[in-house]
C-alpha cells in the first residue's frame, strides 16, 4: 500500500506542475476534439483491461489512466521565454535551446517548428496569423535562434542541397581523376 501512496503523490505533483505550466501560456496552440476523445478512450481501456481483484493495483491503474486523460487537458503554447508543451520542465523549452524556429501559414492557420540539432525538431499549430505570432516570437528568442518564414527556409534548404551536390560532384571528380585510379584501369583493360 506505500507504493500506491508514493505513486499517488508522484502523480498528483506531476499534474500540478503541469496544470501550473498552463498559466505561463501566452498564446494558445490549437488543439482538436479528437485528442479529447483518444485520451478518454485510452484511459477506459486500460482500467477495462487491467482491473483486477486486488486493491493495491486497481489504485495504479487508475493512477495511470488519470496520467494518460490529463494529457488531453494540457494545453500547449507559447509563453514569455519558452515553448510550453507535454512534459517540458524547467530549462528543457527554452526558446535559446533550438537553433531555427520556422513560421509558416498551413490553410487557416500557422504552424510553427521548433528545430534543433540536438533533439531533433516538433511543431505546433496555431489559429493566429502567421505575422503576430513571427512577432511574438522574434521579441522573445535569443539573437542567436534564426526565425525564419517558411519561404526563407526552403530558400535555405535549396541553397545548402546545391552546395552539398556541388561538394559530392567535386569529390567525385577528383577520385575519377586521381593519376592512381587510372593505373589500375589500365591494368585492367591489358588483361
Amino acid at each position: 500500500m506505500g507504493e500506491s501512496i508514493i505513486m499517488v503523490v508522484l502523480i498528483g505533483a506531476l499534474l500540478v506542475f503541469e496544470f501550473q505550466q498552463q498559466a505561463s501560456i501566452k498564446i494558445k496552440a490549437k488543439s482538436s476534439n479528437l485528442k479529447y476523445l483518444i485520451a478518454f478512450v485510452a484511459a477506459i481501456l486500460i482500467i477495462i483491461l487491467f482491473w483486477s481483484h486486488s486493491m493495491q493495483s486497481n489504485i495504479k491503474v487508475v493512477l495511470i489512466a488519470v496520467l494518460f486523460a490529463s494529457v488531453a487537458f494540457y494545453n500547449q503554447g507559447l509563453g514569455n521565454d519558452k515553448v510550453v508543451t507535454y512534459g517540458s520542465l524547467s530549462k528543457a523549452s527554452d526558446y535559446g535551446r533550438y537553433d531555427q524556429i520556422i513560421v509558416e501559414p498551413v490553410k487557416k492557420d500557422t504552424m510553427v517548428t521548433f528545430a534543433s540539432k540536438k533533439g531533433g525538431s516538433y511543431s505546433l499549430m496555431f489559429t493566429d496569423n502567421e505575422e503576430s505570432i513571427q512577432h511574438f516570437i522574434r521579441k522573445r528568442v535569443p539573437k542567436t535562434v534564426k526565425v525564419l518564414t517558411g519561404e526563407e527556409y526552403q530558400r535555405q534548404l535549396t541553397i545548402k542541397n546545391r552546395k552539398h551536390r556541388s561538394l559530392e560532384s567535386k569529390q567525385l571528380e577528383m577520385i575519377r581523376n586521381r593519376p592512381n585510379r587510372n593505373k589500375f584501369v589500365a591494368i585492367r583493360k591489358k588483361s
